[in-house]
């Protein structure tokens, strides 16, 4: 990390010896102040995205509508945006136009927080234009001038403002927190591609549980319906700790829904929430075997018994599940002693489906340890197989 906020200073640097004025800026200082460990590293200028592309050999055009560019030095990137001022927002998202600016203060004041709102310079003197760092020493997250109006512009800081309840441990102060309930609804203007992506932020941070009871006091369950049964449930909780996906197969399986044709999940996600409900249908009342951990790995079987265990403290198996996994005699069809290669070489077989299913039925005998997994052993057991159940040998 040392090298990562060195090579940043380096960018700062080389825009202030052409001229230019250079800070760091966002969240970055925020976590600097906090002494978290730094993830990303933003930077606000007064060159133009031409002048920044000009000054550095390795760039990439990365925003260049809202004035970013991002400079690569070394292994790191790092996004330095032009000064700049927000036309009208649309659809309560992104503003129409914006118009580049040669005021810092200009440019802070559109940003969403106070405490988002800080720029470091060169020396790491801090620009506080807001008192935010008078609501970081009061854990709060207030909103610059009028939240009404920041979240009318874009409504999703209203998520991010449960992100930072999350991740930070902090509160949302008094009228932002009131403002946020009045205009929850907008979020039904938001993509759901963009609320899945804060919702995974949210899911990711140390006080998840804090950011839950939030989301839930201020009516985000009303806005969507199918997850407001889950909602209410992880409120009420004393410990919680999901995943995003995790928490969305909890809602919608307590729903009792398919997945909603609104929330515009991947295929694979889709796939992984729909086999983590069906794992705690049939896992309410009975145990996890080494078939299931065999054909699914123990990742998703956790997964659901993470679920599972929210929704009954009782029914935990992770152990069980770990137990089973770390025993299985094999991981993968390859690791048979007897594979289908060798069923083509001692017979006359050539169906492939027959084949399938006779290396199936090794298969299930190894995990289940009716068998041993070894050659001279399989190999007997799948002529006989062949004889009997296909007449052939």
């Amino acid at each position: 990390m040392k090298d990562y906020y060195e090579k940043g200073r380096e960018i700062v640097k080389k825009l202030l010896d052409n001229g230019y004025q250079a800070f760091f800026v966002g969240g970055f200082v925020r976590d600097f102040l906090l002494g978290k460990v730094i993830s990303d590293i933003d930077i606000t200028t007064n060159a133009l995205p031409k002048q920044v592309q000009s000054l550095f050999p390795k760039t990439k055009a990365t925003g260049l509508k809202y004035g970013t560019i991002t400079v690569f030095e070394g292994n790191h990137g790092y996004e330095v945006t032009t000064y700049r001022t927000d036309g009208d927002y649309i659809n309560h998202r992104k503003p129409e136009e914006v118009s580049f600016s040669t005021s810092l203060e200009e440019d802070l004041s559109r940003r969403d927080f106070t405490i988002n709102a800080f720029a470091m310079d060169y020396e790491e003197k801090v620009i506080d234009l807001f008192e935010g760092k008078k609501d970081l020493e009061n854990h709060l997250i207030r909103a610059i001038g009028n939240p009404d109006k920041r979240f009318d512009e874009d409504a999703l800081r209203i998520l991010r403002a449960f992100r930072f309840v999350s991740k930070l441990g902090f509160a949302i102060e008094k009228e932002t927190l009131n403002s946020v309930e009045r205009n929850i609804n907008l979020l039904k203007e938001i993509a759901s591609e963009r609320i899945l992506g804060e919702l995974k932020k949210i899911f990711e941070g140390d006080n998840q549980k804090t950011a839950i009871k939030v989301m839930e006091s201020t009516g985000f369950g009303k806005v969507f319906p199918e997850l407001d049964k889950g909602l209410n449930l992880l409120s009420k909780k004393e410990f919680v700790h999901l995943t995003h996906l995790e928490f969305l197969a909890l809602c919608f399986y307590l729903d009792e829904s398919e997945i909603p044709y609104n929330w515009r999940l991947s295929n694979k996600d889709k796939a992984l929430i729909n086999k983590i409900i069906e794992l705690v249908t049939v896992t309410e009342n009975d145990s996890y075997n080494e078939m299931i951990i065999y054909r699914l790995g123990q990742d998703i079987p956790l997964m659901a018994n993470t679920v599972a265990r929210t929704l009954n403290p009782d029914n935990d198996q992770e152990n069980l599940i770990r137990k089973i996994h770390h025993e299985l005699p094999i991981r993968k069809t390859c690791d048979l002693a007897f594979k289908g290669q060798d069923i083509l070489e001692l017979t006359s077989e050539r169906n492939a489906e027959v084949i399938g299913d006779i290396i199936d039925d090794i298969t299930y005998m190894v995990i289940t340890r009716q068998l041993p997994n070894e050659y001279e052993k399989l190999k007997e057991f799948a002529l006989s197989l062949m004889e009997t159940k296909y007449g052939k040998g």
